[in-house]
Parts: structure tokens; sequence; C-alpha cells
């Protein structure tokens, strides 16, 4: 099946398994045919008063309901962009600037803030809409569709401080998923439990995947998260056979002991991405789930989620470091001085509205004529078996007395050691000061004898701080600015 448009698959689900729980939450639940006949419903409604290819501003709560806003969307020939309902107003604002929607999306409790944000853009909440959709004009936009029309754009990080929209096409997610389903041995009516937010690129391989394979996502409220036994009782009590969590996630899990006292026959299958994945920690999922399919992944958002993965094929022990394997089907991956740098059909197209730091960041290929790379910004090697490792950030590589010091290489030393569940590090500059944060058991005089086995006395820690819980940002992964403000504020400055 030649698939040029997503929505492609929603319809194909609604049809082989039109009752079967298509994306549901806690007394949540729609089915694959209520699922498309709403998200029609939104679209007739936005194709009646926005033209097509015009971004959608989405701001709800991870719900089945939000996903029908996203895909009304795109039934109306536009694109979407999911808001993080907790961030600060100040950082909405920016996005909303930058996307200049022709529309916000919103639910009943989150009108005042889409107002507030709006700039003059119309407001509606989903339960607001009312008449029905004109077939004519939607299949107008359904024909009018290419595939390299924009799906979605999803904002991430500035350096400045600006948010960067990374705008992804039908083309490069249908040929994602297409790769997934099938490398990854996803079947039919396959059982997702979501860990990753709509805003964050994780949730696209739970959201299409499922969608592909006419399977279901169970929505796993966040809050469960601070409860491993709770949560691994959920994902037994809901039959989840999948789950793509970012490593923190799956830490926690391990960490907590729940693994050894709660069964979760169903699970089959544990993919991880977003950081890199302790092998600590991929040893305790191992241990108590034998037969199950574990998987690396590797790819920052402006190339659709995945870029590399390593299926787990050998023993590795807790300090060692784990692959990140080989490209996806239709990707390249080159070092270009040390440099993870992407390309293939997967590869965004840029920057919403910024083309400067889209020049800066995707750039011709240095030695095939008519192709675009993505400079990714983190380092990279072979290992002798011919798999890609990841060595660590190009921007958190740092020089200190003259030396150059990856702070990668520090953070995965701390993880070898005992009693440490999680562990960052963290540089300041001005007084040449390396900080290690940890969470865990150990002991300062502890982790420091264990460093000074594994590190060269250049490369130790000069600042140490232990938490309960090293924070995490929106998507689950490490928030080393906050970490960095935590010491700042015990210890006035760095």
């Amino acid at each position: 099946m030649n698939v040029r448009n997503v929505l492609e698959w929603l319809e194909a689900a609604a049809a082989s398994a039109p009752d079967r729980a298509a994306y549901d939450a806690h007394g949540d639940r729609l089915t694959w045919r209520e699922t498309a006949g709403l998200a029609r419903f939104v679209g007739g409604f936005l194709a009646s008063r926005i033209p097509a290819q015009s971004p959608v501003l989405i701001l709800m709560d991870k719900s089945p309901t939000c996903v029908t806003a996203m895909l009304g969307a795109v039934y109306a020939g536009c694109f979407y962009t999911p808001l993080d309902a907790s961030m600060p107003p100040a950082r909405m604002r920016l996005i909303r600037e930058k996307l200049n929607p022709a529309v916000i999306l919103c639910e009943d409790k989150y009108r005042q803030t889409a107002e507030e944000i709006s700039d003059g853009a119309p407001v509606y909440a989903v339960s607001d809409l009312r008449g029905l959709p004109d077939p004519a004009l939607l299949s107008q936009r359904r024909n009018n569709h290419l595939d390299t029309d924009l799906l979605y754009v999803l904002f991430t990080s500035g350096s400045t401080g600006t948010p960067k929209g990374v705008a992804i096409t039908h083309q490069s997610v249908i040929d994602f998923v297409e790769w997934a389903c099938g490398a990854l041995r996803l079947p039919a009516g396959c059982r997702l439990g979501s860990q990753a937010p709509f805003y964050f690129d994780n949730s696209v391989l739970d959201l299409y995947c499922a969608m592909r394979q006419a399977g279901s996502v169970f929505l796993i409220n966040k809050s469960l998260f601070m409860f491993p036994g709770r949560l691994l009782d959920e994902l037994r009590l809901e039959k989840i056979d999948t789950v793509f969590w970012v490593p923190s996630a799956l830490t926690a899990v391990a960490s907590s002991g729940a693994l050894a006292s709660h069964w979760v026959p169903w699970l089959k299958r544990v993919f991880f991405c977003g950081e890199v994945m302790p092998c600590r920690t991929l040893n305790l999922w191992k241990q108590a789930l034998p037969d199950a399919d574990f998987v690396n992944m590797y790819g920052p958002t402006e190339i659709t989620d995945v870029c590399a993965w390593y299926r787990v094929d050998r023993d590795f022990a807790d300090g060692d470091a784990l692959p990140i394997g080989f490209p996806c089907a239709n990707t390249r991956i080159d070092l270009i001085d040390g440099e993870i740098c992407v390309s293939g059909a997967g590869l965004s197209p840029g920057y919403y509205r910024d083309p400067e730091k889209t020049a800066a960041a995707f750039a011709a290929h240095p030695f095939l004529p008519m192709q675009r790379m993505y400079r990714t910004g983190d380092l990279g090697a072979y290992n002798d078996r011919g798999e890609l490792m990841f060595l660590g950030r190009r921007d958190s590589q740092i020089k200190r007395s003259g030396y150059r010091i990856e702070l990668g290489e520090i953070e995965a030393a701390l993880m070898t050691a005992e009693n440490v569940m999680d562990g960052c590090c963290v540089y300041d500059p001005a007084r040449e000061k390396i900080l290690c944060a940890w969470a865990g058991e150990a002991e300062e005089k502890a982790l420091k004898a264990h460093l000074k086995t594994r590190l060269p006395k250049y490369m130790l820690p000069d600042l140490w701080m232990r938490l309960s819980a090293l924070p995490k940002t929106g998507s689950g992964k490490t928030d080393r600015l906050q970490v960095k403000r935590m010491y700042d504020d015990e210890h006035t400055v760095l």
C-alpha cells in the first residue's frame, strides 16, 4: 500500500478494527471508528475556517480527545503543534509567536490561558465545535495533499532561549513508521503503554505505529511513574505488550525493586531512546523479562524520532556502554570530525520560520552532491564490531587546564559505581569546576574513590551533590540547567 497521508492508516484501522480501543486512558476511551469520526469532525470545522497547511496550536492534556484534535488538523490539510500546558505562559508566547498559528484548539480548562497567549488568533475549545463537515471540502483538501506537506512542528529548546520548531512531513513519518513496525516486530493489534508527552517526539512511535498496526495506545498517567509498583500493575492489567520509554523512566522502575515483586507477563518489547541507557538498568529489566525484546534507539527530533537502533543481542556488564547500533532503513549516518551527521528520508525540512537556525544546523553533505544532512552535535565512534557508540555532546566537551574532557565520559564512569541510580555532570567555565550530581545511596567518599580508579586525575569532579532524585525535563530527560541552579541555590555560585 503506497501511503501518502497518515490518515490512510487511521481509516484502514477504523475499517479493520472499528470497535478496538485506539487511544485510551483512565475512564477515557475511543475506538478506531470513534477516533476517525471525531477527527474528521474537527477537520471539517477547521477546513471551513483556515487554509490548507496552516499551523494549528493545541493546548490540551495528553488524552484521546487531544489525539482527535491533532488528527483533525490533519484532516483539514493542516499541521499541528502540541503545547505543554505546564510550561510558563512566557514560553508559550514565544512558541505562539514563532508558529503564528491560524487557530488555537484547547480544552475548557485552558481556554483562558489560550486566549491570553493568542495575540488575536481564534481560540476554540474542542467541546464547543459545532456543524457538519463539508465532504466536498475535505475531499478537496485530501486530493491536493502531498506527502511532503507538514504533519507536525515540535518545539525544542534553543541555545539562545528561543524555542526551535522542528518541522516534519508526512513522508518522513510514513518512512519511519513503516521501518519501525517491521524492524521492531510490532504485530497487528499491538498494545503500547505510552510514557512520552505529545510534544516530545518519542510519542510519534506510539501514536502512529499503533495506527499502522490497528493496535492501541494506553496513555499512562504521568503520576504513576512516581509509584513503580502501581505502574507495573497497570501494565499487567492493561495487557501492555510494548513500551517505548526514556531510560530515566525505566531506571526509576528498576531502582525501586518493583520488578522483583510485580508480574508483567504481557510485556514482550521494551524500547528506549532519548538519553543514555545505563547497562545496570538494562540488566535489571532483562532479569525480570528474560524473553522480552530490548532495543536501544537514538535520534534527534530533526530526524523524525529515530535514526539508529541496536537490538540487544548479547550480555553487557553493569559498567559497559550500550551501542546505538546501526542506521535505520533509508538513513545515512556519517561521522564528520567525530560528529554524528544524519541524512535520509526522515530528515526535517528545517526549523519552522527560522532560516538562520536551519542554515546553521542543516547543511549540504560535504561528500555527496545534492544531499542535505543534519549535524546532531553528538559525538560518536565505531566499536570493533562496527556498532556506533554515542560518546556525548560536542557542547559537553570542555577544556580545562589544557585538557579536553568529555563530561559524558565522567557520567558513564559515575553510573558504574555501586548504589548510584542516576547522575550527571555540569561544568562552570568561569571557575573551571566540574559538578557531579547523583541520586542513590552511594557516599561521596566512595564515589571519589571509584572514579579515581576509572578516570585520570584531570577529569575528576571538584564539586559533589547528592539528590533524592535528579530533576527532569517535561520529556523525562535529566535537566542539567536545573541541577546547576539547585547547587547555586545551596552554595551561592559554583
